[in-house]
């Protein structure tokens, strides 16, 4: 029968080994969730400057646009043809490009 001696410390070598794997899980499942609360963010921003810009002037459209996108998002208004484009960009806190979202609608309440 084999001695338990050589067994000694054997959990506390796993847990230095799996801890660090299991924080670096962890921080990359909160990462995608906070970019995909940005991106969120982003095309709700889109989305109501649109709306708004449908039926105010477009300083107000931006305005809401930056109430629900954040301070830091540009906001483009073009309207052409009977339509208004929004494009809301708002800079990303991770290495990858800003987050942009499009959102066109009639321009008619």
């Amino acid at each position: 029968m084999r001695s338990r001696r050589g067994d000694r410390g054997s959990v506390t070598v796993e847990l230095a080994l799996a801890l660090p794997a299991a924080v670096a899980v962890l921080a990359l499942a909160l990462g995608a969730v906070r970019a995909a609360g940005e991106g969120a963010a982003v095309d709700a921003a889109a989305l109501a400057a649109a709306r708004a810009a449908v039926v105010v002037d477009d300083a107000d459209a931006q305005a809401v646009a930056r109430r629900v996108g954040g301070p830091r998002v540009s906001v483009e208004i073009v309207r052409a043809d009977g339509w208004v484009a929004v494009t809301v960009e708002a800079p990303s806190r991770w290495p990858w490009p800003p987050r942009t979202a499009v959102i066109a609608l009639p321009d008619q309440p």
